[in-house]
């Protein structure tokens, strides 16, 4: 044996002492530490350059509870393709109310992003994106959450919101001194009585005819609350408008000072903003200024990008069919952290779908040891329930199984699933790529022959837990007209959902909210698969692809092979199950020491600690000898 061998085996066991004791090497501690939590999945769909309030779990109920003035709020999902297109919309109602703002702000929260689970569950969101009105002195309560806003066109929104607002019974205790006055003058008003009772800031009264069934002089009046030296009042009797100059159809709006004087002007446009803008531009004349609107509080927006995100889209380009751990954990991760605990009641077919996932996933679990047990223990823990679990519940069973089993996951960020901006791709497309892969291991799995386990288990989870509603209606269809309960065997279920997935590439290539940088095509590419093809790419252009079905389906069971899954991009590769190339070098390892090696070494191994020990005592008991020959004659050392 080797003279190198014990030194080696000293060196390894000194490490596994480390690693037992819990010390992580110097050089590693501080990226564990990062690593300790997963990024945000979504960075949001709104930022600074927006005049949208963004909210999170931290400053909602600080911002829209019993507060003195309204919030029309957006309950959103990032990864809702619906949720996208609105966006731009929705910053439009938000830069067009931005003069509301003292009596309604225009909000929003991100239910994507795990921290606000709590806020989401509690308000009963059913589908994403959902517009909810807040009024003044809001306090949320069973059956009272918000009166919901059943439009998305910019008009209707400011229309809706006008006559909420108008309805309200403001009291003294909301303390608005910018609150309108949305009554009605009558034929008891004239030019000087409208001024009894202002505060001397008040120069003028503006006097806006307001046509039946509209809000043209509720919205008159909120877009000019920035305005302090007007009021701004309704008038609907043909006969009180007399009295201050209003003709409704060529000088709808009039202006009245303290001293009496009446003037009517002329809008260029019948709408509340025409008529704000004719007000303000008169008011410039006269000297008369707005006052300044006051700055949101912004919350700190991070990094377009991500540190080493242009390195993973390279690789992601390189290998265009390449399945990767990191998408599947994302999955498996915002499947339980955040879209099953966001389900304020899990009762009847949404247990039962919730009782099927869990199964399906505890067979075919991409996770390591630790998110084996994770995942067992927690699906143990939902079949106890025969009528109802809440969200809360379970995310407070989750939390206690992840902390008791940490670490779970291997990795924090989307890989295959990254996009150039982070609120492109990530969740939608790591949940096909997840449902692909346990479709394939399914088909390898000869225990269970039922062909519809993982069909059955997506169906169900997408219908009631999915957080793109959008989507969910789209894939629900989808199913229903491809037969999806008819598939024969475990073989046309890879194929079933690889067909389904080409079919929802093909309706959204194009679509606002596809990646730039990650057009979506039919899978797999020529590139990647060209006996798939039946006929020549060149000549299929414009037409159907005929597909070889046989190629495709060995194509889609090689890449979702465990063993092939690639790693790149993993932070922890010690949590997952050893690959054949770790397996081939542990036994290139075993295989230099012989079982005779082994014992000899830890034999020569002791010795030595033994050799160690006698010597230290021996040169100790010299040293103690010593001392009394250590004195001259005087006794003195």
């Amino acid at each position: 044996m080797s003279v190198v061998q014990p030194a080696i085996i000293a060196i390894v066991s000194l490490l596994v002492a480390f690693a037992a004791a819990g010390v992580p090497l110097p050089r590693y501690e501080a990226l564990l530490k990062q690593q300790s939590a997963p990024e945000d999945p979504s960075l949001g769909l709104y930022d600074d350059g927006d005049k949208v309030v963004r909210l999170t779990v931290d400053n909602f109920n600080a911002t829209v509870v019993d507060q003195n003035r309204g919030a029309l709020v957006e309950f959103y999902n990032t990864y809702c393709g619906h949720c996208r297109r609105f966006a731009p919309t929705y910053k439009t109602v938000a830069e067009h109310l931005l003069p509301w703002s003292e009596v309604l702000i225009v909000a929003a929260i991100d239910c994507a992003a795990e921290e606000n689970n709590g806020v989401c569950r509690t308000y009963e969101v059913m589908g994403y994106p959902t517009l909810r009105y807040l009024g003044p002195g809001f306090q949320p309560g069973a059956q009272h959450y918000g009166q919901n806003l059943m439009t998305q066109d910019v008009t209707e929104i400011r229309e809706l919101l006008a006559g909420m607002v108008a309805a309200e019974n403001m009291t003294s205790s909301h303390n608005n001194s910018y609150w309108p006055n949305f009554h009605y003058l009558t034929e008891n008003d004239s030019a000087t009585s409208l001024f009894e009772g202002l505060s001397s800031d008040r120069q003028y009264v503006a006097v806006v005819h307001e046509p039946e069934n509209t809000t043209l002089g509720v919205e008159v009046a909120l877009f000019m609350t920035q305005w302090p030296a007007v009021e701004v009042r309704r008038v609907i009797d043909p006969a009180v408008a007399t009295k201050f100059k209003i003709d409704p159809a060529n000088l709808p709006l009039s202006l009245v000072d303290r001293k009496g004087e009446i003037t009517a002007y002329a809008p260029e446009f019948a709408n509340g903003e025409s008529y704000a803008k004719k007000l303000q531009e008169v008011l410039g004349k006269k000297s008369v200024t707005p006052r300044p609107v006051k700055p949101q509080q912004k919350l700190a927006t991070p990094a377009t990008k991500a540190t080493g995100q242009n390195e993973i889209i390279e690789e992601v380009h390189r290998n265009k069919h390449f399945v990767y751990q990191a998408d599947l954990e994302q999955a498996v991760r915002t499947i339980l952290h955040n879209e099953v605990p966001k389900v304020s009641e899990i009762s009847g077919e949404k247990l039962l779908a919730l009782q099927r996932f869990l199964g399906v996933l505890q067979r075919y679990n991409p996770l390591g040891a630790n998110g084996h047990q994770m995942v067992t223990k927690l699906k143990d823990f939902v079949v106890q329930f025969n009528d109802q679990l809440t969200g809360s519940q379970f995310e407070v069973e989750l939390k206690r199984l992840e902390s008791q089993l940490l670490p779970v996951y291997s990795s924090t960020h989307f890989v295959g699933c990254t996009g150039s901006s982070p609120r492109l791709r990530g969740f939608s497309c790591s949940l096909w790529t997840l449902f692909h892969f346990m479709t394939v291991q399914a088909a390898r799995n000869e225990e269970s022959q039922d062909p519809l386990e993982v069909l059955q288990a997506m169906h169900g989870y997408i219908k009631n837990f999915f957080g793109c509603t959008e989507c969910s209606e789209h894939f629900q269809a989808m199913a229903s007209r491809r037969k999806i309960w008819s598939v024969p065997n475990k073989e046309e279920a890879v194929l079933w959902l690889w067909a389904a997935h080409n079919e929802v590439n093909q309706r959204l290539a194009g679509d606002e909210t596809e990646d730039p940088e990650f057009p979506k095509k039919q899978f797999p590419s020529p590139d990647s698969c060209s006996q798939c093809y039946r006929t020549p790419v060149s000549k299929s252009e414009n037409l159907e692809i005929e597909w070889n079905k046989d190629a495709v389906l060995g194509f889609l069971r090689n890449i979702h092979n465990p063993q092939f899954v690639s790693r790149y991009g993993v932070q922890r590769e010690e949590l997952l199950h050893p690959t054949p190339d770790k397996m081939r070098q542990k036994r290139q390892i075993s295989s230099v020491f012989t079982d005779m090696d082994m014992r000899m070494g830890m034999l020569l191994y002791a010795f030595c600690i033994v050799m160690m020990v006698l010597a230290f005592k021996l040169f100790a008991f010299k040293g103690y000898r010593k001392k009394p020959y250590g004195h001259d004659l005087l006794g003195k050392v």
